[in-house]
């Protein structure tokens, strides 16, 4: 950074050797003020990129108090902003006007006139106008015309309806007007306040002095325009300047002039006035001291012209260029600084600023970091030496852009620093861009290529935060998003890109997303599994042994039936009974006796009775019927809580677990299919609201031959069967008089009560299941508390479909492929890999071999479909819960997606086969139209 200051040093020396040797070859235009001379040249102003903008002719220049900045306003309300090197700077925005009358600094304030609006910027950094605050003055009924000027926090301007508007600029604004109606002067075209206590207004037919109050001081027989000095003002008009004394309110002198004035301003000291000609390029120079018309200046002057503290002189240039006008704006240096500052004061002036400067330059090498740059009080003190002389003003901005190279450097050094940290962040790159916006050429390459070596460093941090997730992921088991995002190296990872730049965030975000998805696809796949072998099923994660327990055995005894007389003798039917109620009659024995031999029964009934005993004694096994089934992670996931809950039944011999769902969610079919895997005896008790005691226990039947007797229900036979589910459907339909029945049952003791009071006691490994919808359902109460309190509930809901915001789960889809051709040839593992490429972007390679046009439109049939189901299933939701008002009744059940989907080549449009499938199920002709309104709401959502 030395080099650099040095290198700053002597390229000023230089350019100030350079600026001499092109002073002394520059062009003047002398003009004789008695015994000295006026020299004028042209000074060069930087070019507007707007090349039209000189089409636009000049309306208003100010320049502020200092000379530091001017600012022109154009037609259209165009504005221009330079400061005192003639560099063009942008002026923060501002509302939208078509006219600029006029530009005032005065103070921290500058105001613009833009009729029918004041426009006030709050200056609060001289040398920063992006940190002017801009506010507008507006009221109704206010519309502002001409005239402005700012005296003591005091805005003055005047609006139609020939009235002043006066306001207190700062803290609490106040508003009063000033009618100036009773001189006669017409529209009001300038104001100026003469001091604090009085305004002079210049109109169309005369001008005016007013108090502050509002009272007519003086009408004065001047019209056109004017300027002032401390005591005097000065009117044009009509090839006239016209003195007057405002202390004597007098006239004091006349001078002709050679120009038609449209604009006169006054040198800082106030003996040279300038005047501008309305309709040519020319420019009246009268000494005031005098009272005399010095030259005209010829090509150059027109309509406007304002005098700069620092002897800089603005003017109008109007050119007619192949039939169009053009406007230049043209600036031209003086030693008018010359009249009112001493050479040696200058010199002072100069000295006392290059010394500061010297130490400010020593002292800055010093300094390592951007906080202490600019309180050095070296520089406070030099910014404080600010006067309108050149060279003074060059070694401020010499200083100022030292500074701005030693924070670029210090910016710099901390950026790589941070890179080296690994403590670089997004916001250190916004810092870098927003320093590229308002950077020059060399600087904006260097920035531009610290931010490439930026965004190369986080690419690399970002490579290697994900290698270090893919590593973790490898042996991360979870079945979520949340399981997953537990994960240390992710939860770091997810911190880290919280402080990526907002360009690269998203796309680390997605891919981050992506990995964590596609091992959750791999888990979702390789954990969510049901495996069969001869000892066990595994559903997920929980084994559950398969049914291998003994069969019930029942004895055999003699049954004699048909006694009649033949012969004097009695003879009776032999038959064998089984404690079950089960008959048999002997096959190769004659079985019609004496019923005296029974009182020695032949040998062969004996050997018959040993018989039956030994191979016909076990109650023949009702065998679970084969059930076909979709293996999804929502199936699987169901089968696993099942499976736990059922494990803690048999472990502590009490209980009984209830599935609640909506119809069509496939509670029975989740207990068909644990039956069929477990190799388990299924008994369905289907209950109702009309149910009687003996449907559950055991009824008489008579038989001509046999008499009465008496037949258990299966509920009693199924309690008696060893490893029975019993399945209790739809078991909160019961009635009232039959629940307190079950409480033995249900809790720890385990048996039933008949009304004959013979006990039923439960095999040890009789699982018992119940199954209801919830209470809203027709028919349906809410089940009674003495079961509820020695049940499990376990809540079936339909296979999810929404999941984490952005991702969407095929296991409802993975149902629905086996109706569709073309998906139903696909593995589930496969049709999943498909389903996350397309539907949620996950970019398998597996995804990427099994996609095809065809393919991809049937699995967007499939979301369009499962997108409506499940959009009216929410709003049937949103009924039920009353949290809608529109009567969704309609449950779309798995069952109605199947239909559907059996439907969809037929339509080609899920809309379609929705519509034809459900609505024709709908009664409610106000249902209807909902429920068709959601379908087309939600169709065609992909």
């Amino acid at each position: 950074m030395v080099d650099l200051i040095t290198y700053d040093y002597t390229m000023s020396f230089l350019q100030r050797i350079l600026q001499k040797k092109k002073e002394q070859r520059r062009e003047y235009t002398v003009i004789q003020l008695g015994d000295e001379e006026l020299r004028l040249w042209e000074e060069n102003l930087e070019s507007d990129r707007d090349t039209r903008i000189e089409e636009f002719w000049v309306e208003s220049i100010g320049i502020s108090e200092d000379g530091f900045w001017t600012l022109v306003g154009r037609r259209h309300g165009i504005l221009q902003l330079y400061d005192w090197k003639g560099s063009l700077h942008k002026l923060p925005p501002r509302p939208p006007a078509h006219t600029v009358t006029d530009i005032l600094f005065r103070g921290n304030y500058l105001a613009l006139l833009m009729p029918p609006s004041v426009i006030i910027y709050s200056i609060t950094q001289k040398e920063k106008p992006s940190s002017w605050k801009l506010s507008k003055l507006s009221q109704e009924g206010m519309r502002a015309s001409s005239g402005l000027d700012i005296r003591n926090g005091t805005l003055v301007f005047g609006v139609v309806g020939e009235r002043l508007y006066l306001v207190t600029l700062g803290g609490e604004v106040s508003l009063r007007t000033l009618d100036y109606k009773e001189s006669n002067m017409g529209e009001v075209k300038n104001v100026r306040f003469i001091d604090g206590n009085r305004l002079l207004l210049g109109g169309k037919e005369a001008s005016s002095i007013y108090g502050i109050g509002g009272n007519l001081i003086k009408r004065l027989p001047y019209s056109g325009v004017f300027c002032l000095t401390d005591k005097m003002a000065l009117f044009g008009d009509e090839n006239q300047i016209v003195l007057y004394d405002l202390e004597r309110y007098e006239e004091v002198g006349r001078i002709d002039i050679q120009v038609n004035p449209a604009s006169v301003d006054i040198s800082p000291d106030g003996r040279i006035a300038f005047v501008a000609d309305a309709q040519e390029n020319k420019l009246d120079v009268i000494d005031l001291r005098s009272i005399s018309h010095v030259t005209t200046l010829e090509g150059l002057g027109y309509s406007l012209v304002k005098v700069s503290p620092d002897g800089g002189i603005y003017t109008c240039i109007r050119k007619e260029v192949e039939g169009s006008s053009f406007y230049y704006l043209a600036k031209f240096g003086s030693n008018l600084l010359d009249f009112y500052y001493p050479k040696e004061r200058q010199r002072q002036f100069i000295k006392n600023a290059e010394k500061l400067y010297a130490q400010f330059q020593r002292k800055l090498q010093a300094v390592n970091s951007e906080e202490g740059v600019e309180s050095m009080k070296e520089y406070r003190e030099l910014l404080l030496s600010d006067a309108p002389i050149k060279r003074v003003r060059e070694l401020i901005s010499n200083a100022q852009e030292d500074i701005r190279r030693k924070k670029l450097h210090l910016f710099m050094e901390n950026v790589k620093k941070k890179m080296e940290n690994s403590t670089l962040t997004g916001d250190d790159v916004k810092h870098i861009e927003e320093r590229i916006r308002h950077s020059e050429q060399g600087e904006k390459e260097l920035l531009e290529s610290l931010k490439d070596a930026c965004m190369e460093h986080f690419e690399r941090e970002i490579k290697s935060a994900l290698e270090r997730v893919r590593h973790a992921l490898k042996d991360a088991h979870g079945s979520s998003t949340d399981e997953m995002e537990s994960i240390d190296e992710i939860k770091q990872t997810k911190e880290m890109f919280i402080n990526l730049p907002e360009s690269m965030r998203l796309y680390a975000n997605q891919e981050l997303s992506r990995m964590v998805h596609e091992r959750l696809l791999e888990n979702l796949i390789n954990t969510y599994r049901i495996v069969v072998s001869e000892e066990r099923v595994v559903f997920g994660k929980e084994e559950f042994e398969r049914f291998i327990g003994s069969k019930r055995r029942f004895l055999w005894k003699l049954s004699l039936e048909d006694r009649y007389l033949q012969d004097g003798q009695v003879y009776v039917r032999v038959f064998f009974e089984r404690e079950d109620g089960i008959l048999r009659e002997p096959k190769r024995y004659i079985n019609i006796l004496r019923a005296q031999e029974l009182q020695h029964p032949p040998k062969w009934i004996k050997n018959y009775l040993r018989h039956l005993n030994g191979l016909f004694s076990y109650q023949e096994y009702r065998l679970p019927l084969f059930v076909s089934y979709e293996e999804t992670p929502w199936f699987v996931r169901n089968l696993e809580k099942f499976t736990s809950l059922i494990k803690e039944q048999l472990l502590y011999r009490e209980g009984i677990l209830i599935l609640e769902g909506d119809a069509g969610v496939g509670k029975n079919f989740l207990v068909e299919v644990f039956s069929a895997l477990t190799n388990r005896p299924l008994y369905i008790i289907p209950c109702n609201s009309k149910m009687e005691k003996e449907d559950l226990t055991y009824m008489y039947e008579f038989d001509p031959k046999r008499g009465t007797k008496k037949v258990y229900s299966d509920l009693v036979k199924a309690l008696q069967t060893p490893g029975a589910i019993v399945y209790f459907d739809e078991i909160n339909t019961l009635p009232p008089s039959l629940v307190k029945m079950f409480n033995p049952l249900f809790d720890y003791r385990r048996y039933l009560v008949l009304s004959s009071g013979e006990v039923i006691k439960a095999e040890r490994d009789v699982i018992l299941l119940g199954g209801m919808n919830p209470q809203n359902y027709l028919g349906v109460s809410e089940l009674p508390q003495d079961i509820k309190s020695r049940a499990d509930i376990l809540y079936i809901d339909y296979p999810p479909f929404e999941s984490d915001g952005s991702f969407y789960q095929p296991d409802e889809a993975i149902i629905l492929k086996d109706q569709i051709k073309g998906l139903n040839d696909l593995s589930k593992e496969d049709f999943t890999y498909l389903w996350y490429y397309v539907v949620n972007g996950v970019k398998t390679e597996r995804g990427a071999s099994l996609l095809s046009s065809e393919r991809e439109r049937m699995v967007r049939l499939l979301f369009d479909l499962l997108s409506i189901a499940n959009a009216i299933r929410k709003a049937y939701r949103a009924y039920q819960s009353q949290l809608s008002e529109e009567p969704v009744e309609f449950v779309f059940s798995i069952r109605d997606t199947i239909r559907c989907a059996r439907r969809l080549e037929k339509f080609g449009s899920a809309k379609e086969s929705v519509l034809s499938t459900i609505i024709p199920k709908i009664s409610s002709p106000l249902e209807r139209e909902i429920v068709k309104d959601i379908v087309d709401r939600t169709s065609g959502s992909f």
